[in-house]
């Protein structure tokens, strides 16, 4: 009997082991998976906010750290993508906070000369307007075929007639002396390299975007001369124009016809607006443009990002890749007349035969 009980309980061990070994590998097979699972990484905007602005349009604009866009439910009266000759654009309502019109505004394409906008942001955020610059053999590094303003070298300049010189002209010598300059102040380093105080300018340049939201960009030059790497969006275009009016003296230049000043080192310069839409004996001219910049090279047509203000609207419109420069003030002007007086916007119109090429985005 006591050999019969021994062998009894030994079974019973036994039959508790199996049974907590099944129990082990269902509970592995079943409900280890779910245990090991990666939470999804959280993005910076889901970070800042999970809100999201779900719109009419093509995509999502989400919370950034940033300028927040706002898309508009309905586009000004009429306007339609057959209205607009160049690749992409937008219409934007400082008064409302809403982006009023759109076409390809995520599309990666060449800034050209519009990033001196930004370049002239950055400059200003590190250097008062009456710091002296000095122009020298940074001029070495402009590209052939440069838009200049003609500065001399082995002279002086203030920060605020070089802006002049950038902006109105689109001074590609400009901006290197002004990009270089303030490498060198900001950085703390009176010798350092033209081509090393440009690239550190970049970087700035890059930290200004970050800060105006501009997420999808990277810039490389201060001018905008072409370069496969350094492109922007039209909406990150427009939230740096938008970023711009932190700098008064941006708007003052670029709503400017002509500009004459004399030097310190006595040097005397005169520049002209290149934005046919404020200069009054143009075909273009608009009474209620304001500014700001124009841009064009090959690569990337023709461009501009245009201030306009009348009837309590302040409006920006951000041109890219247009066929030509009729195209690009044509486009300028149909979207604020849109807003101003729909029935000269629809004077503009031009035929279309084919649906235009509308896309979310395109990465070079």
């Amino acid at each position: 009997m006591k050999r019969k009980r021994k062998s009894n309980v030994k079974r019973r061990v036994r039959t508790d082991r199996i049974f907590f070994v099944g129990f082990l590998i269902i509970f592995l097979v079943c409900f280890l998976p779910f245990a090991l699972k990666k939470k999804p990484a959280v993005s910076v905007a889901e970070k800042t906010d999970s809100t999201a602005i779900q719109t009419d349009a093509p995509f999502t604009v989400e919370d950034k750290p940033g300028i927040r866009l706002r898309y508009s439910y309905a586009p000004p009266q009429g306007m339609d993508y057959t209205m607009i000759g160049a690749d992409a654009v937008v219409l934007y309502d400082k008064t409302s906070g809403e982006v009023l019109f759109s076409k390809n505004p995520q599309k990666h394409l060449y800034p050209a000369s519009m990033t001196k906008v930004l370049t002239a942001c950055v400059a200003l955020r590190y250097m008062d307007p009456e710091t002296e610059l000095a122009v020298g053999s940074e001029l070495d590094l402009l590209k052939p075929e440069s838009s200049l303003a003609y500065l001399v070298k082995d002279t002086k300049i203030t920060l605020k007639d070089a802006l002049y010189g950038l902006l109105l002209p689109s001074g590609n010598d400009a901006a290197y002396t002004i990009a270089v300059n303030t490498a060198r102040k900001v950085s703390n380093n009176p010798n350092m390299p033209n081509m090393d105080a440009v690239k550190y300018f970049a970087d700035l340049m890059n930290d200004e975007a970050l800060d105006a939201g501009a997420e999808d960009s990277h810039f490389v030059v201060p001018d905008g001369y072409y370069d496969p790497d350094h492109y922007t969006t039209p909406e990150d275009m427009l939230k740096i124009a938008i970023r711009s009016a932190q700098y008064p003296l941006i708007a003052e230049i670029g709503s400017s016809a002509e500009y004459e000043v004399t030097t310190s080192t006595g040097q005397s310069y005169s520049w002209e607006n290149g934005n046919a839409l404020i200069i009054p004996d143009d075909e273009f001219f608009l009474s209620f443009v304001t500014g700001l910049k124009t841009g064009f090279f090959d690569e990337a047509g023709y461009c501009m990002v245009a201030t306009a203000s009348q009837n309590g609207h302040d409006l920006i419109s951000v041109i890219m890749k247009a066929p030509s420069a009729e195209v690009r003030y044509n486009d300028a002007a149909k979207l604020f007349w849109s807003v101003y007086d729909p029935g000269n916007a629809h004077s503009f119109k031009k035929e279309v035969t084919a649906e235009p090429d509308v896309t979310e985005a395109v990465q070079y």
